[in-house]
């Protein structure tokens, strides 16, 4: 099994995006789930989802607390996940124009992207909160493998429908083009 734990901010899309990220997988054959994790959180504030794909039926619906893989929405969130319970051979996935001081060194395999500025220039944004969660899977795709780039574009349509998926395809595109891969 394949477990990922992704942090975000309400109302950057962040529990949508895991939904979406669990489809993809639904497309590429494996079984998965989408567990977000808040309450009474608004507009802002850290919101936490979990996202699981196995090519079997997964049986356990809990939080995840040792990860494959990290998927960081903001980067002012890097500071509250604990990267050392992320997989050695995983990826972290973050939302930054460059690989972040506290990944430097680390020998991690780090994925990043301005997904805060291609975002933007899309006008990927309501009511003043800009919205990463297409960007940011664009990155997941281009650094886990895991779900093809195609079958994410899928998803995207299925869920965003006729109207409002052409620009959600558009960034996730191009944060997969522009996304970075190192090991930090």
């Amino acid at each position: 099994m394949i477990e990922v734990i992704q942090i975000s901010r309400g109302g950057s899309g962040g529990v949508t995006g895991a939904k979406i990220l669990a489809e993809a997988a639904m497309y590429e054959g494996l079984d998965s789930q989408a567990i977000p994790k808040y309450g009474s959180e608004r507009r802002g504030a850290t919101v936490l989802a979990y996202v699981r794909f196995d090519t079997k039926p997964i049986r356990i619906h809990s939080p995840v607390y040792n990860s494959n893989h990290a998927l960081i929405l903001d980067l002012d969130l890097l500071d509250e996940i604990d990267v050392d319970t992320v997989d050695k051979e995983g990826v972290i996935i973050i939302n930054a124009k460059e690989v972040p001081d506290q990944l430097k060194g680390t020998r991690r395999k780090v994925a990043y992207v301005d997904a805060t500025g291609i975002s933007q220039d899309m006008g990927l944004v309501i009511s003043g909160f800009t919205l990463v969660n297409m960007t940011m899977l664009g990155a997941f795709v281009k650094g886990t493998n895991i779900v093809s780039l195609d079958n994410l574009v899928k998803a995207i349509k299925n869920f965003w429908g006729e109207r409002r998926a052409p620009k959600n395809v558009e960034a996730a595109i191009r944060a997969y083009e522009e996304t970075e891969v190192v090991v930090a």
